[in-house]
């Protein structure tokens, strides 16, 4: 949160780059102790970690904030506006994808039906998330 306009600009979290070294490791350990060099696995396999490695070390932040807190309301990406005074409550909820939990909130509004978004993914933490937003409420 800035101090000049007191927003909260959420934006997608990007993947660890790191991650790509632990790719480019396994891969290597596969290429060479699992997989002969004459097959196509070996070469689908040198493709996809290549691909893997390559996308991680090039992903660029986005440009356009994904969820922003502002001084009088939410917007989200689809530039949809929430104004703070139609806000009844705010609600998390949790849910299982597969085998992972997925964070959502919901907005209750005072009259309307409520708006659903997934918080997963941001690079704020739900939980500062929903105190910035129930704080703004009241």
């Amino acid at each position: 949160m800035t101090n000049e306009d007191k927003t909260l600009s959420c934006y997608t979290k990007l993947f660890p780059k790191w991650t790509a070294i632990v790719v480019f490791v396994v891969g290597i350990i596969g290429m060479y102790y699992l997989l002969p060099a004459t097959s196509v696995v070996f070469y689908l396999w040198l493709g996809l970690c290549s691909l893997f490695i390559v996308k991680t070390l090039t992903q660029k932040q986005e440009k356009e904030p994904v969820l922003v807190v502002g001084e009088n309301g939410i917007q989200l990406q689809n530039n949809q506006f929430y104004p703070f005074g139609d806000i009844e409550k705010v609600m998390a909820f949790s849910s299982k994808k597969l085998k992972f939990r997925s964070i959502s909130f919901k907005l209750y509004f005072k009259k309307g039906a409520p708006v659903e978004f997934c918080v997963d993914d941001l690079n704020v933490k739900p939980q500062y998330l929903l105190d910035v937003i129930n704080e703004k409420i009241k």
